[in-house]
């Protein structure tokens, strides 16, 4: 009797597979019940059915768009809002957890409904930000109160509506480009504004002026960028900013001594910054192509060079901080280190604009044309 406990156990292991070999499918049709099932062929392992959650998991952890807009609800979406809905500190954290929360569901579900290409990615990023900057700026213009967390709010939530809707033609280069003639645009109008009247309580017209400068600039920093006859890419933008400070350095050797006025320092250093603006366009974007990387390379061998032109100045014998011979020589060696990083990195012509990108053929158009239908339709397009 001892035996049968022993056997019934011993049944079911001496049933099962050996070890390391795969289970059989089991098979309910009555077609392969009747007969052997045939035997697998060793042209390779069995075909494994694809881990979508796994899968789906990995690409929203991994999307750079999701990580951003995760990181803008915990730092502007949330608190602008809890400032926007209460001023009561157990609703507003109420209202900030929630809305910091909420940004990452929504975007991992706009993630996986939309195709989020390389534009619209970095100008979800950069957008709500200067969105947020605008809406302040026109709601301290309309009000005068130091209270603006509804502009900030809306505005960047208007930023990256923004940027999904209309970013989705535009190149990274193109987006970035538009950020730039955003802020650009706004610190050109603030500090004419402020040459022409250093008034403070002018603070809400120059505030109006500077973000509507901003909303033009971003249209034409997306121009220069879509319709300049050569390539545009992210570092090429990040080096105008460089060169621009440049120039602005330089022009201040001019008003650095003596006691100049006001309007003349504005002006002088909006002079400077606008030359090297162009400096930078023919001699850096035109001539090569940068990287984000590269770009911000450059940035840093600008101020390097900076450092290093100054503190050449110091050990002249100057007396003062801040002089001409400061500036100048800031400038310059700003300047050499610039022309020091374009050697380090090497030759990197500029692409320019292929045939490719400026024409575009419309098959539709072509096909509604030899089915005679009426209407106007663009078979070709050709951008400048």
């Amino acid at each position: 009797m001892r035996l049968l406990p022993a056997l019934l156990i011993a049944l079911p292991l001496a049933a099962q597979d050996p070890a390391g070999s795969p289970k059989p499918r089991l098979e309910l049709a009555d077609s392969l019940r009747k007969g052997a099932a045939p035997a697998r062929t060793a042209a390779g392992p069995p075909a494994t059915r694809a881990d979508t959650g796994g899968s789906g998991t990995t690409h929203i952890l991994r999307n750079t768009f999701v990580r951003n807009q995760t990181l803008l609800g915990i730092a502007l979406y949330g608190p602008s809002f809890a400032a926007t809905v209460t001023d009561k500190a157990v609703p507003a954290t109420a209202a900030y957890l929630v809305m910091a929360g909420g940004s990452f569901f929504a975007a991992a579900e706009l993630a996986r409904d939309m195709q989020i290409t390389d534009g619209m990615q970095l100008l979800a990023t950069h957008a709500p930000l200067r969105g947020g900057a605008i809406g302040a700026a026109l709601q301290y213009a309309a009000t005068g109160k130091n209270d603006y967390a509804a502009g900030i709010f809306f505005g960047s939530i208007l930023g990256t509506t923004g940027a999904l809707t209309l970013g989705r033609r535009l190149t990274p280069g193109a987006a970035m480009a538009s950020m730039f003639g955003a802020d650009a645009s706004a610190a050109l109008a603030m500090a004419t504004m402020y040459g022409l009247n250093a008034d403070t309580g002018h603070a809400r017209a120059r505030a109006g002026a500077g973000a509507a400068a901003a909303v033009a600039g971003m249209q034409l920093g997306a121009m220069y960028a879509s319709y300049a006859r050569y390539n545009v890419t992210v570092g090429d933008v990040q080096t105008l900013w460089t060169s621009s400070l440049i120039g602005a350095a330089a022009a201040g050797s001019a008003v650095a001594n003596g006691h100049p006025g006001t309007r003349q320092v504005t002006f002088t250093l909006i002079g400077g910054g606008l030359a090297g603006l162009l400096a930078g366009d023919r001699l850096l974007v035109r001539r090569y192509d940068h990287t984000a990387g590269e770009g911000s390379l450059v940035g840093l061998a600008g101020v390097a060079g900076a450092l290093m032109g100054g503190g050449v100045a110091v050990l002249a014998g100057s007396s003062d901080r801040f002089n001409a011979a400061t500036s100048a020589l800031g400038a310059l060696g700003a300047a050499g280190g610039v022309v020091m990083a374009e050697r380090m990195l090497g030759t990197r012509r500029d692409a320019g604009r292929r045939l490719s990108q400026r024409l575009t053929f419309a098959p539709q158009a072509l096909a509604m044309a030899a089915g005679r239908m009426p209407g106007t339709y663009s078979i070709l397009t050709y951008s400048f």
